[in-house]
């Protein structure tokens, strides 16, 4: 397939509570398919690869099975949410891809080098659209009840501002080779930042990389 014959593959960034989900879930156009690790479950796949709390599961794993699962839960994203819908021509907007979750991996210290080499063998995305938040309008967003997996220790606002502040940092190292990186200040009202987001994604003039599937 030529790389003009294929969808543009955007990836959506930011920290906890920078507002991605609420973006995708008003983003999706018949040409633009949104989706995250959630739409796994809409597909026929071991409940290990499409489980309702991933957290939970990798916290009972020891080093290498807990990199094998992060790093069959990302190429499961690639090949069942977003590959097929590049194939058909549509562009995919995609939650964090596997930034986000090799991020917090580094920062709590439980990094892998098998993940690391395999984040590194995964096909590029067209364009990063990050959403930079500032950790307290996070935290407000989150309604002062963060998850797991987003703080150090304890579910209060130091913890959380804490971990969220090293995430931002580490992101940003992250995506500093990337070619096409569009930076957003989320902090306003979401209005505002859907407009930016979909302008973005309109305009985006990035041209499609060379992808193919990775079976």
């Amino acid at each position: 397939m030529t790389r003009s014959a294929r969808g543009r593959f955007i990836v959506l960034v930011g920290i906890d509570g920078s507002g991605k989900t609420s973006l995708l879930s008003s983003l999706g156009t018949p040409r633009l398919i949104t989706s995250s690790w959630r739409d796994l479950r809409n597909h026929e796949l071991p409940s290990v690869m499409a489980p309702d709390a991933p957290t939970a599961i990798k916290n009972r794993l020891t080093a290498v099975p807990r990199a094998m699962f992060i790093g069959g839960h990302i190429v499961a994203q690639y090949e069942y949410l977003v590959w097929p819908q590049l194939a058909l021509g549509r562009d995919v907007l995609l939650d964090s891809y596997w930034y986000k979750v090799a991020a917090k991996e580094y920062i709590l210290g439980r990094l892998h080098p098998s993940l690391s080499e395999l984040c590194e063998l995964l096909p590029v995305p067209d364009a990063v659209i990050v959403l930079d938040t500032d950790p307290g309008v996070a935290f407000t967003r989150k309604r002062g009840r963060p998850a797991p997996y987003e703080y150090f220790q304890q579910p209060v606002e130091e913890d959380f501002t804490r971990f969220q502040s090293c995430l931002r940092d580490q992101l940003n190292v992250e995506l500093a080779g990337h070619p096409t990186v569009h930076r957003l200040d989320a902090n306003g009202d979401f209005a505002s930042v859907r407009a930016s987001v979909a302008h973005l994604v309109g305009s985006s003039a990035a041209t499609p990389r060379t992808m193919e599937p990775l079976s």
